[in-house]
């Protein structure tokens, strides 16, 4: 009763003030109850300055069943690098196209395979819903709904990828399945192909390969893993290494700029020329031979 009463009145105040005001109320409202209010994003829409999240972390109805509304911080980034629209340049990399790679035919077979049954209509039913939530609500229902399994356990083989339907079906999955499935009910929930990026990582902390879903959404990149509801802006994810991502029936590897150090040319009249160019840190063939089948959390 006392959270009611006081989001009441601090919804009251925002109604009651200028635009400017309105939303230093609803910010307050928010540290109340714990999630963005609808005013705040309104107003935002209203002055042309949507507000872009830095990280959505989700929490769980109560047992008493209220429904406790997700945490939202508007925090601003800073811009690390800008947003490519025609390729996966996450992690820092940059994304090299290439035509074939040894996960090509497990890719394949989940590539076009659609979800169905009740998490198709559930993924249907967040179309009208803003991109962050609906980004939220399937990276909870995956996560909340398959338990991770090795595939060497479930399907005595080192590495299978598997469709959404099964995975969710089974109840069962490691990274990739998890991935996959988020890839999946997005597409049901009107994400494009294009904006879903499934991608290999070496995991430089356990020093395993492993695989997230990378969603470009609201002008940013943004990370979702099976291992944590939190959803983060890729850009600030320093520990995982791109080996391969896909999307959309395309096929990326992973490089990385290095400045050349500058060149002085002996006779040169004045200054030193300088020179800078695009070097892969690790060829693209390196980084095939480095991906190991089987992967971990």
């Amino acid at each position: 009763m006392k959270r009611t009463a006081l989001a009441s009145l601090a919804i009251a105040l925002a109604l009651a003030a200028s635009p400017s005001t309105a939303l230093a109320q609803s910010s307050k409202s928010e540290a109340i109850l714990g999630a963005p209010s609808a005013l705040a994003l309104l107003i935002a829409q209203q002055n042309g300055t949507p507000l872009a999240p830095a990280a959505y972390r989700p929490t769980s109805p109560s047992s008493q069943g209220f429904l406790t509304n997700a945490v939202l911080s508007y925090l601003k980034p800073p811009l690390v690098s800008p947003i490519a629209y025609d390729r996966p340049n996450v992690f820092g990399s940059v994304a090299l196209a290439v035509s074939r790679t040894p996960l090509d035919y497990r890719w394949r077979k989940v590539e076009r395979a659609r979800v169905s049954g009740a998490p198709a209509a559930f993924a249907s039913a967040l179309r009208n819903q803003p991109a962050l939530v609906r980004l939220d609500t399937v990276n909870r229902y995956v996560n909340s709904r398959v338990t991770f399994t090795d595939d060497s356990r479930q399907y005595r083989t080192a590495d299978l990828w598997s469709s959404a339907g099964d995975t969710l079906r089974n109840g069962r999955g490691d990274c990739e399945d998890y991935a996959i499935a988020k890839l999946q009910m997005l597409r049901h929930a009107g994400f494009a192909d294009r904006d879903l990026y499934l991608v290999v990582v070496k995991d430089l902390v356990r020093r395993s390969d492993h695989a997230v879903l990378v969603v470009r959404a609201e002008g940013r990149v943004l990370l979702l893993d099976n291992g944590t509801d939190l959803i983060t802006d890729a850009a600030n994810a320093q520990d995982y290494r791109p080996i391969l991502s896909f999307a959309a029936g395309r096929v990326w590897t992973h490089g990385y700029q290095r400045a050349v150090p500058p060149v002085t040319i002996a006779q040169a009249p004045a200054a030193p020329i300088v020179t800078a160019s695009l070097n892969d840190q690790r060829s693209r063939n390196a980084s095939l031979r480095a991906l190991s089948t089987g992967f971990n959390r």
